[in-house]
């Protein structure tokens, strides 16, 4: 069973094989402690069992996905954006108690790139997968494992340094230069107001400046329209994210690199997607060892929302072992 908890809603699953036998979700403000979540949980999975004409004694093993660090030795909840009230709760103890079988938790990050090195349409063994949203989150699979690291911090690509100079934007994790500040949501319109501002090229008659409210989204529409400036700040972040993956590349040396998330302007269903994608793929090669550059395949992530939930479950199946 795989379970992907997020600030909204929990998404649950159930597997055998590489076949989802059943989807469901339960919403997350429904209950104020995880083991009520968990006790829904189980309740979706002894009624789906039931109704596939199994038992809930045929659920071997429940993986839990879910954002922020965490402790991996007790699974404890220890820095988020949401869930606040869950800090310091040990997973672990309490998924044991109420599903009585083998647990395991991850990082949701992880989570997604296990879900797409396994379940995608780029499978590998060697995988590095970046979400792009309000932030720029990360996980990277090595050998077919996600790479935790000892304080729980393993793949966490948007604090990756790409501008080292006195003027470097300030993340919002206080540190000077990091990925996240230039191709996180509110980088990216800081990237747009700075050039409407500037008044390179045609900026003076740029779709942006009659917009209340910058987004990406509005980005990429004024992009898909043909907006030079809009056109510019897409390829930039483009450039960002290809600095950042040719770090990646000569530590982790991945097979595929993917990326998902809200935040890709239209993905290959746009040509505004598909020339980021190309600017990304193009900074990686310029800047990474001939034999890296060559073989890296860089495309965008195909699971969806599904990913962490696959992702957890593959991770209890890997812990069970």
């Amino acid at each position: 069973m795989g379970i992907d908890l997020g600030g909204t809603s929990v998404k649950l699953g159930l597997l055998r094989g590489d076949q989802v036998l059943a989807r469901g979700s339960i919403r997350t403000s429904d209950y104020d402690q995880p083991a009520d979540a968990f006790v829904a949980a189980r309740g979706f999975a002894e009624q789906s069992l039931d109704q596939l004409g199994l038992s809930f004694d045929h659920l071997h093993a429940v993986g839990l996905a879910m954002a922020g660090v965490i402790d991996e030795a007790t699974a404890t909840l220890m820095e988020t954006a949401n869930l606040r009230s869950w800090h310091g709760i040990g997973f672990y103890r309490e998924l044991r108690r109420v599903f009585e079988r083998p647990v395991a938790v991850i990082n949701d990050a992880n989570a997604a790139a296990l879900g797409e090195s396994f379940y995608g349409d780029h499978r590998a063994d060697s995988l590095t997968f970046l979400t792009l949203g309000t932030g720029v989150g990360g996980g990277v699979i090595v050998a077919g494992r996600p790479i935790n690291g000892v304080h729980g911090c393993g793949g966490e690509i948007g604090h990756v340094t790409i501008n080292y100079g006195d003027d470097a934007r300030v993340c919002g994790c206080g540190k000077p230069g990091h990925l996240e500040a230039y191709a996180g949501a509110a980088g990216i319109v800081q990237t747009a107001v700075e050039m409407v501002e500037s008044g390179v090229d045609d900026a003076n008659d740029s779709i942006l400046n009659s917009v209340d409210e910058l987004t990406p989204e509005v980005i990429a529409d004024a992009a898909e329209q043909g907006d030079t400036i809009a056109l510019r700040v897409v390829g930039q972040t483009a450039v960002y994210l290809g600095r950042a993956i040719a770090i990646l590349s000569h530590v982790a040396d991945p097979d595929v690199v993917l990326l998902g998330g809200a935040v890709t302007f239209g993905g290959n269903a746009t040509s505004t997607g598909r020339h980021f994608l190309n600017t990304i793929r193009s900074e990686t090669v310029r800047l990474s060892l001939q034999q890296i550059g060559s073989a890296i395949e860089i495309d965008f992530a195909t699971l969806g929302n599904d990913a962490g939930m696959l992702g957890a479950a593959r991770h209890a199946t890997l812990v069970s072992l």
